[in-house]
């Protein structure tokens, strides 16, 4: 399993209401931090992703996605 951004922040986060509340990926994304220098992260295609910030952070470095309604707690 891949390691998740912590203290990544892309435009918007919580609270922004033009996000969508759950994406799915719809191939797979993945990338190398060098700025912050926190590692390398990857999503599999078909995983949907359910926290804001993580959404942001695909959404504002370009992972192919498609909104689907937010799975039951």
């Amino acid at each position: 399993m891949a390691r998740r951004p912590r203290g990544l922040t892309g435009q918007g986060g919580e609270g922004n209401p033009s996000l969508p509340t759950a994406i799915r990926l719809t191939a797979p994304h993945g990338f190398i931090d060098p700025v912050h220098d926190k590692g390398v992260f990857h999503w599999e295609a078909g995983e949907v992703v359910t926290k804001p910030v993580t959404i942001a952070l695909l959404i504002e470095r370009g992972a192919f996605w498609e909104p689907v309604e937010c799975p039951a707690a």
